[in-house]
């Protein structure tokens, strides 16, 4: 069984690649897929992107990270895939516990696990069990970084929906729980296991739902994906709720959800 890493990456970002790829592993190969803005950022390329036998580089000029992603799994030709940030940092653990849950589970097409901090503190407040996934879970959210997926499973299948994610100007978050929505549409067999799979320092965009206006045009947005006109409703009640518990004024996040809304809908 072989494994690609995925690692996505903009402009200077290039740079942290070195302190992603780990020394050379059996079955494990990397696809590092680098967007840039202008020509100057090339020379910004480490060189390990061309001259290890593990890593295959392509760069193109574009911004917005799930467009990157959707490239870096149509170069894929391992049995499984991964999809890193530049900022990640992995290890042996992160191999194995990847061969070890896909060699034990045959009908398996995405497996979820843990995140953590460069610290070791845990990214979010995960379970404690192993479970089948069957809906988009409601106590913490899931993210790229931390999926494995059996690639005959979602190439060509499912790819992120560009409209959403960073770099782009409008709905700045929110790709992930889209594709979530859409691999349970496809019947997807996936199941969470409580290991750690990676480190990062990325601060999570939809933590910023009270503050941030692409944040909240994004949950008005992937709720009118998920439920069309009943997202008029529990927009409001979410407006509601985080206004009357002091986490925000209700209009201005009304009119952000919207907003977010209303693109859904001209935007099919």
């Amino acid at each position: 069984m072989t494994l690609e890493i995925l690692i996505c990456s903009f402009n200077k970002g290039i740079v942290r690649i070195v302190d992603v790829l780990c020394p050379p592993t059996p079955n494990v190969r990397y696809i590092v897929s680098y967007q840039y803005t202008d020509e100057r950022y090339l020379d910004l390329v480490p060189p390990e992107c061309h001259e290890r036998h593990d890593v295959t580089f392509y760069s193109y000029k574009g911004q917005g990270l799930s467009a990157n992603r959707n490239l870096a799994l149509e170069k894929a030709t391992a049995d499984l895939i991964m999809y890193a940030d530049d900022d990640a940092h992995l290890s042996p653990e992160t191999f194995e516990a990847a061969f070890d849950v896909f060699n034990a589970n045959d009908e398996l097409d995405v497996a979820f696990f843990r995140a953590s901090t460069y610290t070791g503190k845990p990214l979010k407040n995960y379970p404690d069990e192993e479970y089948d996934i069957k809906k988009i879970p409601e106590d913490y959210s899931i993210s790229a970084i931390e999926m494995v997926c059996r690639r005959t499973s979602v190439q060509g299948v499912i790819r992120y929906d560009e409209r959403f994610g960073l770099g782009t100007k409008f709905l700045t978050c929110g790709e992930e729980e889209i594709w979530l929505e859409d691999a349970l549409k496809k019947g997807l067999r996936m199941k969470y296991f409580p290991r750690k799979i990676v480190e990062t320092s990325t601060m999570l965009k939809k933590q910023e739902i009270y503050i941030d206006a692409g944040v909240q045009r994004s949950y008005g947005a992937q709720t009118y994906y998920r439920h069309g006109s009943r997202a008029w409703i529990i927009c409001l009640k979410f407006a509601m709720k985080s206004a009357s518990q002091g986490y925000c004024h209700f209009w201005p996040m009304m009119k952000h959800l919207a907003e977010g809304i209303n693109f859904m809908r001209r935007n099919k």
